[in-house]
């Protein structure tokens, strides 16, 4: 609604639906969400209820988007007050199994994917922020998980590392190391790294934040592809 202008019911329809009786425009009513503030201060959730309260308002709801794959923006809705990011990279995938001639062997699990959490004021919204989800990893593509980014005005960039591929198997095949991360100013936490693989046995991936790949078993036997990143925004 113009700042500039004192509310109307018409326009207050406009923005919040109806029309309605004018207990239905109360904060916490039928059509104002709870907590609804403008240039005038807090909407009432009791009557009376002067029309110019409701000057410079949104209707905004609360949510939270969350994208699983590829790169694109993100427009921060209208009415935000914080928005909080959280993103992990991709996976790695597990190791090749391999043989001795007497033996079966297992590759090492792939190393998970890392975490980074922001947490922002957001000014009322508006703001434009790039993201990108990294990708599992994948004998078939890359065996090493991408990884995931937001940049833009408001914060620091951030990125999670994905997790790295575990190792081929015989005699004995190490883990995939996890991915690391940066630019979060609530946490940055490195994912966890993939087991080893063994007699038989292929190394488990690490557990956090997105899973690596189980190792194969066997010559030539390529481990699983790893789980793939994410990227939320949260606005309140």
């Amino acid at each position: 609604m113009p700042v500039s202008n004192p509310a109307q019911l018409t326009s207050v329809v406009a923005i919040f639906g109806g029309p309605g009786s004018l207990s239905s425009y109360l904060a916490g009513g039928t059509y104002v969400p709870p907590g609804t503030t403008g240039v005038n201060g807090a909407v009432p959730s009791s009557l009376p209820i002067p029309l110019s309260k409701l000057a410079g308002t949104v209707n905004f709801t609360p949510g939270t988007v969350t994208y699983t794959s590829s790169s694109g923006v993100f427009t921060v809705p209208s009415g935000t007050t914080t928005l909080v990011i959280e993103i992990v990279g991709g996976a790695g995938a597990g190791g090749f199994g391999d043989n001795d001639g007497f033996q079966d062997y297992g590759g090492g699990g792939g190393g998970g994917g890392s975490k980074s959490i922001t947490s922002v004021a957001a000014s009322g919204g508006g703001q434009i922020l790039n993201y990108s989800v990294g990708a599992a990893g994948s004998w078939s593509t890359l065996p090493d998980g991408g990884a995931s980014s937001v940049s833009g005005v408001l914060i620091t960039t951030m990125t999670a590392g994905g997790g790295y591929a575990g190792g081929n198997g015989y005699p004995s095949a190490a883990g995939g190391a996890g991915g690391s991360a940066s630019g979060g100013n609530v946490s940055n936490s490195s994912g966890s790294v993939g087991d080893s693989g063994g007699a038989n046995i292929g190394g488990q991936g690490g557990a956090s934040f997105s899973v690596g790949g189980q190792g194969g078993v066997g010559s030539g036997n390529p481990g699983d592809p790893g789980a793939g990143g994410y990227v939320t925004f949260t606005y309140t």
